[in-house]
C-alpha cells in the first residue's frame, strides 16, 4: 500500500530521489489508460512511497496538479504529497546549497502563489486564493524533526554520502560544487542549512533580482525561496521542500543543480523519518481531501462523491480511535529498526516458520532465555509478514507487544481491540459490524463489553481468506486476573472457527509452557551467525589505536575485531543482551592488552556460570555499574540519576521530562538552563543500559531484565532514591515562573508552562513519590531494628 507521494519537476531531482529509496519495488505492470504518468516505486523506512516527475516540456503550477491528480487516482491509498527539488534563493539569509521547507508564518500557509490573484487601482496586486495549509501530521514531524537535529545534528551529509557510496557514478555531478564566483550571496556554507517558511511559486521562471527582491517586499521580508510548480500542490495536503541552486537572478546556472536536488530529496528522507507509519494510515486519502482540484474534470455528481469519501474517511478515523488508543505499530518500527541486516534468516527459513506460513490453524510456540533475543525477532517476523502479502488484501496481519510495565492499559479487552483496530485499518473502510458497535456506544456513552469485542473481531476476522497474528512477550503478560490465559482462549477460539495461525514468544515459564503443549516450536537463541553480523556492525564503534606503522595498526585493528567477535560469541551462549552490554564494555578500552585481558576474563566467568542464565546477567549488570562508577568527572551521578528517574518514575519518562529533571537544583526557584545535561550525554554514560525510542521519545531500559536487577538493588546503587526524585517534584512546582503574577491573565500565566516540560509529571506524581520515600525509609528503619535485635541477642 503506497501513503506517500513524491513529485519532481526535473528528472535530475527523481534521480536524487530514487537514490534516497532504501529499497526500490517493482513498476507497476498496468495503469489507468488516462494516467500518463511514469512511476517509480520504493521506501523509505516504513513508508511505501510512489516518485513521480512531470512529463518533460510540462511545468509550472498546472501541469503540477495534474500529474498528482492522475497519481491520486491510480495510488487511492496516497495520503499526503512530498514536492521535492530545486529553487531560487532569497538572499542574504539563505545560501547556495540550503534547503527551505513551506511552513506557516503569519496569515500565510507555508506555499504562496504569487501571480494568482488581480492587478488593482495604483498598480497593486491582491492575492487571491491561497493553498491549504500543510497536514498536522507533517507540521508535527516537522516538529520533532528540528528538536532531534538540536540534539544531534542534521542527517543530510550523512545521506549524502550514502548517496556517493551506493551510486558512485552519481558522485561527479551531486557532489558539492565550487561557490559561483560573483554571486549575489558573499559565501556559501559547507554544509546545508534548513530553512522555514515562505516559498513563492507561480507559472514563470524568476531571473530578475529586482523583481525577486520587490516579491519578497510584497510578502512582508519573510520570502525564502522562488519556485515554478508547487502551487499545482495547493488543495493538496502536502509540504514543499527545495534545495536551493542559485539566487533567481540574472546569473542562474546549472552548476549547483544536482546537488541542491540531493540536499531537498536528503532532507525529505530525514523528516519521512519522523513521521509514524500508522498515523499515515489514519489520514485522509489525498484524491479525497478536495474536490475542488478535479473541476476541469469531473461532474457534480463526482464532486458529490468526493465530499462523501472524505466524510467517511473522517468517521473512519474517528472510530478507530475510539476502539482503543493503544498503538503496537510505533513499537514495530522501533523494534525493527534494531535488528543488523541479514540477522534471523534461520528462522524465516526454518521448515517450522515455512509450515507455519503454508497452512491454517497452525500456532508456533517461540521460546526463549532471557536476551535472546524474542522481541527483535518478532519484529522481523512482522516485517516479512507485511512484506510478503503486501500487495494481498485479503490477508491480514495483527500483532500484540507485551509489556509489564504496561499492564495497566494492557488489558485483555484493550489488546483484542487493539487486533481488531489494526485488522479493521486494513480495509478501505470500517467493518458494518464496527460501525454498529461504535454507534450503539456513542449514542449511550459507553464503552463496549468483552463479549462484544470477541464476536466483532471474529467477524471481522473472517472477512479474510488468511489471518496472522503475532503475540510477543506473554510472560511479561499479566496472568494474576486470568489476563493471560484469557487472551490465548480468545486466540485459539479464532483459530478454531476461523482458521488463524498465531505465533508466540516467551520465556521458559512452565504454566506458558503447558499452553502450548502439542504446537509446533521453535527455541529463540542468537545464533553465531547473527552475532557475528551484530558484532561486525559495531567493530567501527572500537577505539584506534596508536604507536605503531598505519599497516602494522590496521592488521592489529583487524586481530583485535577478531579477538573479540570469537570471545563474545563464546562467552554469550546465545544471549543478544550480553553481547550489546560486552561489545560496550570493550568501546571504553584503552589499549590492546586491556581489550585481550577483558576478552579472556569474559571467557573465565563465562565458563563457571554457563548453567544459570540469571547469574551471567547478574554479573554483566554489576560490572556495568562498576564501570558507570569508575567514568571521570560528574558522569558517574548522572547516569545514577536518569537510571534512578527511569526505574522507579510512575510511568515512562519523555527525554524533555528527563531533560529538566536532571537541570533542578534542589531548593532553587529558578531552572538555570545552563544545568541542562544534552540527551546523547544521558545516553552515553549509562553504558548501554538506556535508550531511547525513537517514535515516542521516551527514555527506557534496553531490557527488562535491568530492570529487575536495578529494582533489587536499588538501595545499594540508588539509596533515597525516591526522596530523591519528590524533592526534585516539589523544587519543580515551586519555581517562580509557576506563580501567577498580580495582573496577569490565566492565559498569560499557563503559556511557559508548554515549555516546563516537568510540570505535569511533577503535578501528577509527587504525592506518589512521597509516599513511596516514606516507605522507602520505613524499611531501612525496619531493617536497622532487625540488625540492632541481631546485635543484642549476640
Amino acid at each position: 500500500m503506497y501513503t506517500v507521494g513524491w513529485v519532481c519537476a526535473l528528472p535530475k531531482e527523481l534521480t536524487a530521489a530514487t537514490a534516497m529509496l532504501d529499497e526500490r519495488h517493482p513498476k507497476l505492470l498496468s495503469q489507468p489508460k488516462n494516467d500518463r504518468n511514469n512511476y517509480t516505486l520504493g521506501s523509505i523506512g516504513k513508508h511505501n512511497i510512489v516518485l513521480v516527475c512531470l512529463p518533460k516540456g510540462r511545468i509550472g503550477t498546472n501541469s503540477a496538479a495534474i500529474t498528482v491528480t492522475e497519481m491520486a487516482n491510480t495510488f487511492p491509498n496516497v495520503k499526503f504529497g512530498l514536492m521535492v527539488g530545486i529553487g531560487g534563493g532569497v538572499p542574504p539569509n539563505v545560501k547556495l546549497g540550503d534547503v527551505v521547507v513551506s511552513t506557516p508564518v503569519d496569515h500565510h500557509p507555508g506555499l504562496i502563489q504569487w501571480d494568482f490573484g488581480k492587478a488593482e487601482e495604483g498598480g497593486n496586486f491582491k492575492q487571491t486564493g491561497a493553498p491549504n495549509k500543510p497536514p498536522v501530521l507533517l507540521l508535527n514531524a516537522l516538529d520533532k524533526l528540528k528538536a532531534e537535529q538540536r540534539l544531534k545534528g542534521s542527517k543530510i551529509n550523512q545521506f549524502l554520502n550514502d548517496l556517493e557510496l551506493n551510486w558512485p557514478q552519481l558522485k561527479p555531478k551531486y557532489s558539492r560544487p565550487p561557490s559561483i564566483p560573483g554571486s549575489t550571496a558573499t559565501s556559501e556554507r559547507i554544509d546545508p542549512h534548513i530553512h522555514y517558511g515562505l516559498i513563492a511559486s507561480g507559472n514563470q521562471v524568476i531571473k530578475d533580482a529586482k523583481f525577486r527582491d520587490c516579491l519578497n517586499e510584497r510578502y512582508g521580508g519573510k520570502l525564502l525561496c522562488v519556485e515554478m510548480e508547487a502551487a499545482g500542490l495547493m488543495e493538496f495536503p502536502s509540504i514543499v521542500i527545495r534545495g536551493i541552486c542559485d539566487y533567481a537572478d540574472s546569473k542562474k546556472n546549472k552548476d549547483w543543480q544536482e546537488y541542491a536536488a540531493a540536499t531537498a530529496a536528503a532532507y525529505a528522507k530525514e523528516l519521512l523519518g519522523q513521521v509514524p507509519p500508522y498515523d499515515v494510515n489514519l489520514e485522509i486519502p489525498l484524491r479525497d481531501t478536495s474536490y475542488q482540484v478535479f473541476e476541469t474534470t469531473s461532474s457534480a455528481e463526482r464532486k458529490l462523491d468526493f465530499i462523501k469519501a472524505r466524510l467517511e474517511r473522517e468517521e473512519a478515523v474517528e472510530i478507530l480511535d475510539w476502539l482503543t488508543p493503544i498503538d503496537y505499530n510505533s513499537q514495530q518500527a522501533n523494534h525493527f529498526s534494531k535488528q543488523q541486516t541479514g540477522t534471523g534468516q534461520w528462522f524465516l527459513r526454518s521448515e517450522e516458520y515455512q509450515t507455519w506460513l503454508k497452512c491454517s490453524k497452525k500456532t508456533l510456540f517461540c521460546p526463549g532465555i532471557p536476551g535472546a533475543g524474542k522481541t527483535i525477532l518478532a519484529s522481523i517476523v512482522i516485517n516479512d509478514l507485511l512484506t510478503r502479502f503486501r500487495s494481498d488484501t485479503s490477508y491480514g496481519i495483527a500483532y500484540i507487544y507485551c509489556n509489564f510495565r504496561k499492564n495497566e492499559e494492557q488489558t485483555v479487552e484493550n489488546m483484542l481491540a487493539s487486533l481488531l483496530k489494526q485488522l479493521s485499518a486494513s480495509q478501505l473502510s470500517p467493518p458494518r459490524s464496527l460501525e454498529s458497535l461504535h454507534d450503539v456506544h456513542k449514542s449511550r456513552q459507553t464503552r463496549p463489553t468483552m463479549d462484544e469485542i470477541s464476536s466483532t473481531l471474529q467477524y471481522v476476522v473472517e472477512s479474510f481468506s488468511r489471518v496472522f497474528i503475532v503475540v510477543d512477550a506473554l510472560d511479561e503478560c499479566q496472568a494474576s486476573n486470568g489476563c493471560r490465559a484469557r487472551l490465548i482462549s480468545e486466540i485459539s477460539e479464532l483459530q478454531s472457527k476461523c482458521g488463524v495461525n498465531a505465533l508466540v514468544t516467551s520465556r521458559f515459564i512452565p504454566e506458558i509452557t503447558e499452553m502450548f503443549e502439542g504446537a509446533m516450536s521453535t527455541e529463540i537463541r542468537a545464533t553465531d551467525d547473527d552475532l557475528q553480523r551484530y558484532l561486525d556492525g559495531h567493530m567501527p564503534q572500537l577505539p584506534k589505536f596508536d604507536g605503531c606503522s598505519t599497516s602494522q595498526q590496521g592488521e592489529l585493528q583487524d586481530q583485535l575485531q577478531e579477538e573479540i567477535k570469537t570471545g563474545i560469541t563464546k562467552a554469550v551462549d546465545g544471549v543478544f543482551l550480553l553481547a550489546q552490554i560486552y561489545i560496550d564494555s570493550f568501546i571504553c578500552k584503552r589499549s590492546p592488552r586491556a581489550i585481550k585481558n577483558a576478552i579472556q576474563s569474559l571467557c573465565r566467568e563465562s565458563k563457571g556460570q554457563a548453567s544459570n542464565i540469571t547469574k551471567l546477567l547478574q554479573s554483566a549488570y554489576d560490572q556495568t555499574m562498576e564501570r558507570i562508577e569508575t567514568q571521570p568527572g560528574d558522569a558517574p551521578a548522572i547516569a545514577k540519576e536518569v537510571l534512578a528517574w527511569v526505574v522507579c518514575a510512575k510511568r515512562p519518562m519523555h527525554t524533555s521530562e528527563l531533560y529538566h529533571a536532571l537541570a533542578v537544583n534542589i531548593g532553587n526557584s529558578e531552572l538555570d538552563r545552563q544545568n541542562f545535561t544534552q540527551v546523547d550525554i544521558m545516553v552515553s554514560v549509562c553504558a548501554g543500559l538506556v535508550a531511547v525510542d525513537e517514535e515516542s521519545g521516551n527514555i527506557r531500559l534496553v531490557h527488562y531484565t535491568i530492570e529487575e536487577y536495578l529494582k533489587d538493588t536499588l538501595e545499594k546503587w540508588f539509596p533515597n532514591a525516591e526522596a530523591h526524585i519528590a524533592a526534585i517534584c516539589t523544587t519543580y512546582l515551586s519555581l517562580n515562573i509557576f506563580h501567577q503574577a498580580p495582573g496577569q491573565t490565566d492565559d498569560e500565566f499557563r503559556e511557559p508552562l508548554q515549555s516546563y516540560y516537568l510540570y505535569r509529571y511533577a503535578s501528577e506524581y509527587l504525592e506518589y513519590h512521597t509516599e513511596q520515600a516514606s516507605i522507602s525509609n520505613q524499611r531501612v528503619m525496619n531493617s536497622l531494628e532487625s540488625e540492632a535485635k541481631v546485635q543484642d541477642s549476640n
